[in-house]
């Protein structure tokens, strides 16, 4: 690490090297070392790449001249098995080598086609000459003796032309025998000092590498005292940090709770007031708007009209009242239950949105705990509200279970699911607020959905949370 030395005023910043000077001398020679090595290395692989290919080229020749020579004996013992019993058979040796050998020959000049020496490709041009000549002796020879008779052809073969041409063709193939066996002896040897060179490098560069790691390791091992000594700092203020988000995440829950409680209080509240107030007001309007209507209706109409009028809109005034309780707190939640309120709120929304509703509700929920029933109550009213906004659902199911273990709910939907990282999108409100609101039940919340498979939500309470707690036990 590179750390900053803080000058006197007035001075330039200097800053540490970054290994002592002791420590990266070694360090330099052992890299130029290693480079050095390397490249003497690659150079050395390549020298034994090139002995390798020729070895392999002289060898291919050697064996390709051996079978050049094993090809024209074939066919001179066939053509002179012909000659002495006139039997055609004999003959098959003698046509079956004729093109092998000229393959072979072709085969030959291929491997020497790149080859810098002119002795060698002169060789090739007269072993090729020399094999192709006998073969043009033996073809004479069969059709002089299909046309004239054995004597004549004996005569012909008598000369020692074949014998001569058969001689030197031995000869030449020898010659080139000799020189690629030359070839493969001295790239043989060179291949071996190639090794030996290669074998020295790796034994330096080994050396010079675990010099190398010497030195690497007593700069990690410094580096790893100071890393751990950083790590254990690090650790301590990591876990104070750690607590303290904690602890402010159990007072940020604790405030949410908080806060919803009050806001449902105040939602009960507001509903009461609305009800004993303003429902008081409407329905003594009421009756007196009624009661002016028996006296002065018959008497004029127009009043009548009016009165008739008056009437009316108290009527919406005291459904809007009675909306509006419901909204800030059913009554039927504290009347009938939370079974009878989850039946009420889903088919109301369902029939307005016009969704096709299933529901499996438990009807024993009369031993609830009243911040249970209302956060479920209110988990349900989100989810059907957002089910109407954004799934495009048609059809809608809500089942509320009940077990010895607790409670649980569920509320799935066929529409079009639900986009990718909605349920940790900090601004998906109203999956944070159901969150929260099982949280504080010690409950569990989940919520499932994929594009086009609809979305579910799974909430589940524990028995302990779930109950009224039994007075009559804590006295």
């Amino acid at each position: 690490m590179m750390d900053a030395i803080i000058p006197p005023p007035g001075e330039p910043m200097k800053r540490k090297r970054l290994l002592p000077l002791k420590v990266m001398i070694p360090l330099v020679l052992g890299i130029v070392i290693s480079l050095t090595l390397l490249v003497f290395s690659e150079v050395g692989s390549r020298r034994l790449d090139e002995a390798n290919t020729a070895h392999s080229d002289a060898l291919r020749t050697l064996a390709q001249l051996q079978n050049i020579l094993t090809l024209v004996v074939d066919a001179e013992t066939g053509q002179r098995g012909y000659m002495l019993t006139g039997v055609p058979e004999y003959l098959e040796p003698y046509r079956a080598a004729v093109p092998k050998i000229d393959a072979a020959i072709t085969a030959l000049r291929a491997l020497v086609r790149d080859e810098k020496s002119p002795a060698v490709r002169d060789a090739v041009q007269r072993i090729n000459k020399l094999a192709g000549q006998r073969i043009g002796e033996m073809e004479a020879t069969v059709a002089l003796y299909d046309k004239s008779g054995r004597d004549v052809a004996y005569e012909l073969m008598n000369t020692g032309l074949g014998k001569r041409t058969m001689d030197s063709l031995r000869s030449e193939i020898a010659a080139l025998g000799e020189i690629q066996q030359q070839v493969a002896s001295a790239t043989s040897a060179r291949w071996v000092r190639d090794v030996d060179f290669i074998r020295l490098s790796m034994q330096l560069m080994t050396a010079s590498t675990v010099a190398l790691l010497l030195v690497v390791w007593s700069l990690a091992r410094r580096e790893l005292m100071a890393r751990e000594e950083i790590r254990s700092r690090l650790a301590t203020e990591r876990e104070r940090l750690e607590g303290d988000v904690l602890e402010r995440t159990a007072e940020l829950g604790e405030l949410s709770t908080h806060l919803q409680t009050v806001r449902e209080e105040e939602k009960a509240r507001l509903a009461r007031d609305i009800h004993d107030e303003l429902g008081g007001i409407l329905v003594s309007a009421k009756m007196d708007v009624s009661a002016a209507d028996k006296r002065l209706g018959d008497r004029d109409a127009v009043v009548r009209e009016k009165l008739q009028r008056a009437l009316a809109s108290l009527d919406e005034g005291v459904a809007i009242k009675r909306k509006i309780i419901e909204d800030l707190r059913p009554t039927l939640l504290d009347n009938l239950g939370l079974a009878a309120a989850l039946d009420w709120q889903a088919r109301e929304v369902c029939d307005r949105a016009g969704l096709a509703c299933e529901l499996n509700l438990c009807e024993e929920t009369s031993d609830l705990a009243p911040e249970v029933t209302i956060a479920l109550y209110r988990i349900v009213q989100e989810a059907l509200t957002n089910i109407v906004k954004y799934a495009r659902a048609k059809k809608v199911s809500v089942d509320l279970m009940r077990d010895d273990e607790g409670i649980a709910l569920v509320v799935a939907d066929d529409g079009i699911g639900l986009p990718e990282k909605a349920t940790h999108d900090r601004l998906s409100h109203g999956i944070i607020g159901m969150r929260q609101r099982v949280r504080a039940l010690n409950g569990e919340f989940s919520i499932r959905g994929r594009p086009r498979e609809g979305t579910q939500i799974e909430v589940r309470v524990p028995a302990a949370r779930a109950r009224t707690p039994d007075l009559e036990a804590t006295v």
